[in-house]
């Protein structure tokens, strides 16, 4: 089997990750891009002359949607992953009541409406997939609602949570499933961008990562100022540097290659 290589892109405060899984379909969870450097994943699917397999969706927030109006142009994704709960009139109730919808959103519910209105489609991945999230009769909030995608291949697993908060946590940890995919992950996304409100302690009770990855931008917020997430990991070395947590806003593009004998490495572009 080929190795499975999976992106985390650097998209600013936002959400972009690329999964090439072992036989070559691709997943994409997020479509967020970089407004400063103006780096897109529509683009870069083309431009690499790839097909999106499974989009998925972790959260209903402009962050992580922002380039969806392009992705629907370029590269249309042969199928669609959100929240079940959340249907359309839902999400665009409660967005109108949080202050509005933007671009993406907005071609979210147009293509939930009009184009992807079936059910769910089982895909041969070539790894191991694991999907979690609360119903809205559970969580009303959508960082509560995000959707937490596992995957592991060849005993190296991978947690994406996207904007999921203490609470959210709490609830997962009472799922003996989770917590089982949980002891496989060793490589950890922070939840929330890393803020504080997405750190959960009890997680790691049951989940001992080497490397802790955040996606965010420059520290412009309080709640980035925290550093919970080291004491957590083992660490690798990039060099001379024993590293347990990485971020977009410092080493750019992290990209994690796993072979089929288990071994993984971890790629900075800094």
């Amino acid at each position: 089997m080929a190795n499975a290589v999976i992106h985390i892109f650097d998209v600013e405060h936002g959400a972009c990750n690329v999964i090439k899984t072992p036989n070559a379909k691709i997943i994409m969870i997020d479509c967020g891009h970089n407004s400063t450097t103006g780096w897109r994943p529509a683009t870069w699917i083309v431009q690499n002359k790839l097909s999106i397999t499974n989009l998925s969706v972790s959260n209903i927030d402009e962050d992580h949607l922002s380039d969806l109006v392009n992705i629907d142009k370029k590269c249309q994704p042969e199928t669609f992953k959100i929240n079940p709960y959340m249907s359309p009139d839902w999400i665009e109730r409660k967005k109108r009541e949080g202050g509005g919808i933007g671009p993406g959103v907005q071609k979210l519910l147009e293509l939930e409406r009009e184009v992807f209105t079936g059910g769910s489609v089982i895909i041969d991945f070539g790894l191991e997939r694991g999907l979690f999230n609360h119903s809205t009769a559970q969580f009303e909030d959508f960082n509560n609602l995000s959707i937490v995608t596992f995957i592991e291949y060849a005993g190296v697993g991978i947690v994406f949570p996207g904007d999921i908060e203490k609470k959210g946590w709490e609830e997962f940890l009472k799922d003996r499933n989770f917590r089982e995919w949980l002891g496989k992950t060793k490589v950890f996304l922070a939840s929330h961008h890393g803020r504080i409100s997405g750190y959960c302690e009890d997680v790691f009770k049951y989940c001992s990562p080497t490397i802790i990855i955040i996606s965010d931008k420059a520290i412009e917020h309080e709640t980035q100022l925290h550093d919970e997430y080291a004491k957590h990991a083992s660490g690798l070395w990039f060099g001379e540097n024993l590293r347990k947590v990485l971020t977009t806003r410092k080493d750019g593009k992290i990209t994690i290659e796993i072979g089929s004998d288990g071994r993984y490495t971890v790629h900075i572009s800094s």
